[in-house]
């Protein structure tokens, strides 16, 4: 097996494997926490944009 393939195998696994496998291999690593994504404001439609800039604007 070439590394690549072991790489890609690993790469598919679920993080709790990812542990395990470190953990039979006697790989000490840090843990580390994933990543969280940021929570956006959805955009605003055409619409609600519209609106919006008529009452900032006065209507003009």
């Amino acid at each position: 097996m070439k590394a690549e393939t072991a790489y890609n195998v690993i790469q598919a696994l679920p993080q709790q494997e990812v542990e395990r496998l470190y953990k039979m291999l006697g790989v000490v690593t840090a843990t580390f926490t994933p990543v969280k994504k940021s929570k956006k404001k959805p955009l605003l439609s055409d619409a609600e944009a519209t609106e919006y800039l008529l009452k900032k604007l006065g209507g003009i």
